[in-house]
């Protein structure tokens, strides 16, 4: 589900107690778009997924997605599609949208997208005809915001996330009214596909729907408003099914005027140190307030793997990046990628360190004692979770043929965690990642020498106009205190600000890889010249 970014912490929160239960790390993927839920959970690259009510009519027909659970809410598993427009706007029926501004969530959502276009086509419209101009928010939260300073006339939005928001007190919902409401529709499920093993939807469903009976998963809920998870009923989406049904038909006998999307939209993207819910919150802040200072408004876009970070940069998904060190040199070379800005740390320092850590009451003391120990790094193209701590090793003689086992993750927060829970005896983190973890009983055995900020890259169809504009406002941002507030939500690494970077920042790190295939000799590094 799309939700506000402390329901995306709630999320994660769950994720970490089905981790705690099965006995091995659970990860949480989070996607902008259904699209991609949609397609991660067909290509069987997530196990299951929360998804809204629409694309699980879809994916069922398409690749036999299966129910496992729902939340219940106020005692009962549904929900409805509520439009809003602002608190003292003159607009009372859906009907005097006509000619009006409005947006839309995602595409493929129920509640913010289908139902909205099914009252279109009952009274034979179309978006396309019936509105001035619309968009996609690609959030909830985002269409009440966009309600709220009158940026749209009206918003669809989903009942649950707006109910949420009204008992939080959150304070654009407050700017906000309903004007219709939907009939019930079966609430977004947790779904799985015929790849997931039977053992593991076993598992998990029974997982959380006894969640609510253990205090630790209580509280959780109770966190989120859920009161507990329930068996899923398939016959609950059947009004939904009816609906995509009509809108199907009704859109196949007519013809589509495109109208031209909106220009002022930017999208950065992230690479996936951190897991998702991590990402948003450290994020969307400064996105907000990018949108504030400049023409543009600004999307987080958060990608699987780095590659795929760096794979939309190049074809224009994303206007810019914050790219590592590595990463950066890769977007250099494949579609010169340009580095415009990178940040300065909470130290007020330009670069940071790599560190290798293991439990506080682990015999390990030194890099020479993770001969023959199981161990955690961060992603391939990690320069601090994965680059700098595999050349730290091997400086000591050891390389990965000599480890018991290893592993790579995306998420920097895993792996220290993994090393908590004994299930690695040792692992590669930054150092801001270790530091977090240290109260906790992990302690740091090895540092690297300084590692260079990572920077802010810019794709090449990225017009020069955006670039200096953006630049600008980073360069500015440290310099008030509403500015200094947006980078206190970031890592430890950017809480400085940002300076200019050229490429030379990062020549040391280049000419360090493209040595690697000779220094080490032992075949088990890519031959890549960057």
């Amino acid at each position: 589900m799309i939700t506000p970014v402390d329901t995306v912490e709630y999320y994660q929160f769950i994720i970490d107690y089905i981790s705690e239960k099965i006995g091995h790390p659970v990860e949480m993927q989070y996607r902008k778009t259904y699209e991609e839920m949609d397609r991660m959970l067909e290509q069987g690259e997530v196990d299951a997924a929360f998804i809204c009510s629409a694309p699980y009519i879809v994916d069922k027909k398409k690749f036999g997605a299966e129910l496992l659970v729902v939340p219940l809410v106020d005692g009962i598993p549904f929900y409805r599609s509520f439009i809003i427009v602002h608190r003292d706007s003159d607009i009372k029926s859906f009907d005097e949208f006509r000619g009006k501004s409005f947006a839309f969530t995602d595409p493929n959502s129920n509640s913010g997208r289908l139902y909205p276009t099914y009252l279109l086509a009952r009274s034979d419209s179309k978006v396309e005809d019936f509105f001035r101009k619309y968009r996609y928010s690609y959030s909830h939260s985002k269409s009440v915001e966009l309600v709220a300073k009158k940026e749209v006339d009206g918003a669809a939005v989903e009942s649950l996330i707006y109910e949420y928001m009204q008992k939080k007190k959150f304070p654009y919902v407050q700017q906000t009214r309903v004007i219709d409401q939907s009939p019930y529709f079966g609430s977004p499920p947790l779904v799985a596909t015929k790849r997931t093993s039977t053992f593991f939807k076993r598992k998990l469903k029974g997982i959380l729907v006894n969640m609510h009976q253990d205090p630790k998963g209580k509280k959780i809920l109770d966190g989120v408003l859920i009161e507990r998870f329930v068996q899923a009923k398939d016959r609950n989406y059947d009004s939904v099914e009816e609906m995509l049904s009509f809108v199907t038909k009704y859109n196949s006998n007519t013809t589509t005027v495109s109208q031209t999307p909106e220009s002022d939209l930017i999208f950065i993207g992230v690479i996936p140190q951190d897991n998702p819910r991590i990402a948003y919150e450290k994020f969307q802040p400064l996105m907000d307030y990018l949108s504030e200072k400049t023409p543009y408004r600004f999307e987080l876009i958060l990608r699987k793997s780095y590659d795929e970070t760096i794979i939309a940069l190049s074809q224009g998904d994303v206007h810019m990046a914050f790219l590592g060190p590595f990463t950066y040199l890769h977007a250099k070379a494949e579609f010169n990628g340009l580095s415009v800005l990178r940040s300065i740390t909470e130290k007020d320092e330009s670069f940071y360190r790599s560190v290798i850590v293991t439990k506080n009451n682990s015999q390990i003391r030194k890099l020479s004692d993770l001969k023959g120990k199981s161990f955690a790094f961060a992603s391939p193209k990690s320069t601090s979770g994965n680059l700098i701590p595999r050349l730290l090793l091997a400086e000591k003689g050891i390389h990965l043929k000599n480890l018991k086992n290893y592993k790579n993750y995306n998420y920097h927060d895993t792996i220290a965690k993994g090393v908590l829970k004994g299930q690695y005896d040792a692992g590669s983190v930054r150092e801001s990642v270790a530091e977090k973890y240290v109260p906790l009983g992990l302690k740091i055995i090895a540092r690297s020498g300084p590692i260079p900020t990572g920077p802010l890259v810019i794709g090449p169809r990225t017009p020069y106009t955006i670039v200096e504009t953006i630049k600008t406002a980073l360069l500015n941002i440290s310099k008030t205190e509403h500015g200094k507030n947006i980078l206190k939500n970031l890592a430890p690494e950017f809480r400085g600000g940002f300076i200019e970077a050229s490429d030379l920042d990062y020549e040391h790190i280049r000419v360090m890889i493209n040595d690697i295939p000779k220094s080490c000799g032992l075949g088990c590094h890519p031959n890549i010249q960057l």
